[in-house]
């Protein structure tokens, strides 16, 4: 099998957005949650729902203009408030001898509904008792601000409640209250779009009408697929992008000022740009340590036990992530069995990392065929890393690198390598990927594209693939090249040009297998090992401990 480079076609989600005349809104995506809203306001006083939301401004104001749409009585929302702002009070004014009442949100939305931001309700969770009392039954005490020398009604209401909030305050309140449920109906806003042909057009549609509505802007099908491409690259996925409306309020309100003298944009990859090179200062400095040999980074030659991984830095409190790559060593020696990951003996690896390293081991030795524990020892370092290194992302690049050192084959330094494996061999899905590429290729196209360049990545992370146009033009012209991978097999083929095992090879001629190749390494280890004295074998013992 010739596995060849991902044709540039395939690096990026491509759709022909026609003229956009259609009138769509944020709440026509919301299928699920317009039939549930429906239901709940032909439901009677008392009805309580749930709405799984973010909360933004944005959505709050479409879901109150959703229900304005659909309805005529009074619709109240509160988003930050007190007991006294929800239930009101009384006050007892001992010069005048009277009783003065002062109302609240409740009274304010008697015979129609009332939405509240669950996470200020959730600061004085005591609170929900008695609006919980106040839904059910219709009735609840009032509240007195200071001492009232005769008691007070209680106040009767009839009323419906909606209750907004992410998952996480959500399920607070459902750990108070365990029987929640047996009352209370529950949808969710969606703020992501799965991505088909109907789907896209209507995106197209929306951000045109909001463009529109709220900036007197409108967007060329030219400019539309650029914004598409950046909802991929946010996503990280060619089949979901966002319809968040605080999201697209934000670039649109950006991209009115950056293009102040447009009416309709045409082109907008530079305010992405902008975008993106206002907080990439500490890639550029990354990229300046590596070329100036801070970081020892190989992009030429080739090398036995040392292969170029691809990670993603994320700095607290930046919004840009950006890829780096890593020099990943390995020294193989005869032995007790023992991988020896350097990260994890100094405290810098994480728990996933550990995994990926164990995967990896449990991986090689089950395609290695060993009746017992591996006849060999092996060190495994990120060499250069000074923070904590987590995450299974490299565990692929790991188990090329152990197959490199115990068969004595090199590795081309102009390749980088990104993914996770299972024990069988499957390379799976792994984050970043745009972001992993892009630190590689940026590094490689500083050194200038050879053309014997690339990566390579998860077949399944092609549908995360929305690279930058100059990525996808130094693949079109076959300076840099991306591999996809399904299998370790495939990642072992492509690095060192022959098969896992014997019975793969297709003639006489083919090189040796991997798998033979490691077994006669191992053979030639364990005869020369019987053969040295007991003096020897003592005196490697002590040098060793």
């Amino acid at each position: 099998m010739t596995l060849s480079p991902l044709a540039w076609q395939d690096l990026t989600l491509t759709y022909r957005f026609d003229k956009q005349t259609k009138d769509v809104s944020f709440f026509d995506f919301q299928t699920n949650t317009q039939r549930a809203i429906e239901q709940f306001i032909q439901a009677q006083s008392g009805a309580l729902l749930v709405l799984k939301t973010e909360s933004f401004p944005e959505y709050i104001e479409e879901i109150r203009d959703y229900f304005h749409q659909k309805q005529s009585t009074p619709v109240v929302i509160k988003t930050e408030f007190t007991r006294r702002h929800l239930f009101g009070y009384s006050l007892f004014l001992e010069k005048e001898n009277r009783v003065e009442t002062l109302e609240g949100a409740i009274q304010a939305a008697e015979q129609g509904i009332l939405i509240l931001n669950l996470k200020s309700l959730l600061l004085d969770i005591t609170q929900w008792d008695k609006l919980k009392q106040a839904l059910l039954f219709g009735y609840y005490e009032q509240h007195m601000a200071n001492d009232i020398p005769k008691l007070l009604p209680p106040i009767q209401t009839q009323f419906k409640l909606v209750l907004l909030g992410g998952r996480e305050d959500i399920s607070l309140l459902v750990e108070y209250d365990n029987d929640l449920y047996q009352f209370a109906q529950y949808t969710e806003i969606e703020s992501y779009l799965n991505v088909n042909e109907t789907t896209l057009a209507q995106w197209g549609n929306y951000v045109c009408c909001y463009a529109q509505k709220r900036f007197g802007k409108t967007f060329k099908p030219s400019a539309l697929e650029q914004l598409l491409q950046y909802y991929v690259r946010e996503s990280e996925s060619q089949h979901l992008i966002s319809i968040s409306p605080t999201l697209l309020k934000k670039h649109l309100s950006r991209l009115a000022n950056f293009y102040a003298n447009q009416t309709a944009f045409s082109n907008i990859s530079a305010y992405f740009d902008s975008i993106e090179e206002q907080s990439a200062v500490l890639s550029r400095y990354t990229l300046q340590d590596i070329l100036t040999n801070q970081l020892y980074i190989e992009t030429d030659e080739e090398e036995i036990g040392q292969i170029n991984g691809l990670s993603v830095i994320e700095f607290d409190g930046v919004p840009h992530a950006f890829g780096e790559p890593l020099r990943i060593s390995c020294n193989v020696q005869y032995g007790d069995g023992e991988i020896t990951d350097i990260e994890r003996k100094v405290e810098l690896g994480g728990n996933l990392h550990s995994k990926g390293i164990i995967i990896a081991q449990s991986c090689l030795a089950n395609l290695l065929e060993f009746p017992t524990q591996l006849p060999f020892s092996a060190s495994l370092a990120f060499e250069q890393s000074y923070g904590e290194v987590d995450g299974d992302s490299s565990s692929l690049a790991i188990f090329c690198v152990l197959i490199s050192s115990l068969a004595k084959l090199p590795i081309q330094q102009s390749l980088a390598i990104t993914g996770s494996i299972d024990q069988f061999g499957n390379v799976l899905s792994v984050g970043g990927v745009n972001q992993k590429i892009e630190g590689f290729f940026n590094l490689c196209k500083a050194r200038t594209l050879t053309g014997k360049q690339g990566v390579i990545i998860p077949a399944v992370c092609v549908s995360h693939l929305s690279l930058k146009p100059e990525v996808v033009e130094a693949v079109k012209n076959k300076q840099f090249n991306i591999w996809v991978v399904e299998s370790v097999f495939d990642a072992l083929e492509i690095l060192f040009d022959r098969p896992f095992y014997d019975e793969e090879n297709r003639s006489e001629s083919e090189k040796p297998s991997i798998f033979s190749l490691i077994h006669q390494t191992i053979e030639q280890n364990q005869q020369a090992e019987s053969g040295h004295s007991l003096f020897e074998k003592l005196y490697r013992y002590w040098k060793r401990n």
